[in-house]
């Protein structure tokens, strides 16, 4: 099943990620939890446009033995769907990360390097 249409005149939900930083390494572990103004129940939750079997789970976990890259999107109960957030997963000795959120023109983008 793909993603569905959102309810009229809804909110967005959005993704919050802890670690909040991208690429992560393979089999670290990030948790993704939904925001929204949405009521509460289950949450539904999106990988790679695909819904994802943790559906009604609130935060969850994701960690990877492959490298690539995976998309997250989450809706609230009474919510629209979330913007996707993308983590990069790599096997290199050392990353240079920056934050899996959207930023604008004039933010200040902070880096991390880590091995």
């Amino acid at each position: 099943a793909g993603v569905p249409r959102h309810p009229a005149g809804a909110q967005p939900s959005w993704v919050t990620l802890e670690p909040p930083w991208t690429p992560v390494f393979l089999h670290e572990k990030v948790t993704l939890t939904c925001r929204g103004p949405g009521t509460p129940g289950p949450t539904e939750w999106y990988e790679d446009e695909r819904r994802w079997q943790q559906a009604g789970s609130d935060p969850v976990s994701v960690s990877k033995g492959r490298t690539g890259s995976s998309s997250y999107r989450c809706r609230s109960p009474g919510a629209k769907l979330s913007p996707p957030v993308t983590l990069t997963f790599s096997d290199d000795w050392v990353v240079l990360q920056v934050p899996a959120r959207v930023l604008l023109e004039g933010d200040a983008l902070p880096l991390r390097c880590r091995g």
